[in-house]
């Protein structure tokens, strides 16, 4: 049976890094795109509107002003609207950048481009993982109902004692979780799967991934520790970043300042909160690349391990 390291499988992503750095800063460059695009165009169709709602809140103290509640609520529909899209969009640039992930790494060879494409590789991803998160979602749901309904059988069988309630929550929390964890690794290599077959694959990985489990969750586990780490680091920097600007930001901290500050237009919050957007930003773009290289590679890799057969014994 074919079998894998799960060393040199969690550490995949670094891997790549190490050797491909141009094509990773290609793809913060392809993330800083996607990610200002949709929002200048928020601000550029939701700016007037916000700026008007800010003009009548200085203009009356009235809560339930018709006016204010009108353009309150036209503002949160397209809110929703765009909040779909975005998430639409989200998933194909994750699917995207991911593809080219899954590229490095099982075809390096071909390293145009920084390995990004637009094609049917791509597409089947963003569907894969668009299905994956419905999926998710309506599992979360039962699961999450078929627990309240045991915990309050549990709670009324045993007169309400609080001990027993909360007891039964923690073991259906921990199982719940356990179920999830089981079931999303058991379905790890849609992913590659659907990359390498072009086409849409889902529950095929289940009969891939058979025996394999354990070296999976070890995978896994690698992966968070390394993650977290990451997010520490960078969490650490940007915060030393914002305090360097020491006196240039100073007037954040006077008194009324936030409160004028949101009574501005938009553009001139942005402005004025330019050097910590820009800082934020930055360290979102490197931090949001760096995490998906490191969390997409090691199930490429995995995959292809095994995949390959294994060598027959003399």
């Amino acid at each position: 049976m074919a079998r894998f390291s799960v060393g040199e499988a969690a550490t995949a992503g670094f891997g790549v890094i190490a050797r491909k750095p141009l094509a990773v800063l290609a793809w913060g460059l392809a993330l800083l795109i996607a990610a200002v695009l949709p929002t200048y165009i928020l601000v550029w169709i939701a700016g007037p509107q916000l700026a008007a709602i800010m003009q009548l809140s200085a203009q009356t103290t009235d809560a339930q002003d018709p006016r204010m509640v009108e353009q309150i609520m036209r503002i949160q529909s397209g809110i929703m609207l765009f909040q779909l899209l975005f998430w639409l969009w989200s998933t194909a640039v994750k699917a995207v950048i991911c593809s080219a992930v899954f590229r490095a790494v099982l075809e390096p060879a071909d390293s145009r481009f920084g390995y990004l494409r637009l094609g049917a590789r791509e597409g089947w991803l963003t569907l894969l993982f668009l299905v994956e998160y419905v999926l998710a979602y309506i599992a979360f749901l039962v699961v999450m109902l078929l627990g309240v309904v045991v915990v309050a059988v549990v709670s009324v069988g045993g007169g309400g004692q609080g001990p027993a309630t909360i007891g039964t929550a923690i073991v259906v929390g921990l199982a719940a979780l356990a179920l999830f964890v089981w079931v999303a690794l058991k379905l790890s290599m849609a992913a590659p799967m659907t990359f390498v077959d072009r086409q849409f694959r889902l529950f095929e990985s289940w009969s891939f991934t058979k025996g394999h489990v354990g070296q999976l969750l070890g995978v896994t586990l690698l992966l968070m520790v390394f993650l977290i780490g990451m997010q520490v680091v960078f969490g650490a920097l940007v915060l030393g970043g914002i305090f360097a600007l020491g006196g240039q930001m100073s007037w954040l901290f006077e008194p009324g300042a936030v409160e004028a500050l949101v009574r501005q237009p938009p553009m001139e919050i942005v402005r004025r909160l330019g050097p910590v957007i820009s800082i934020a930003g930055f360290a979102w773009v490197v931090l949001s690349t760096l995490v998906l290289t490191v969390f997409c590679a090691p199930w490429a890799a995995a995959y292809r391990a095994l995949r390959e057969p294994v060598p027959s014994q003399a």
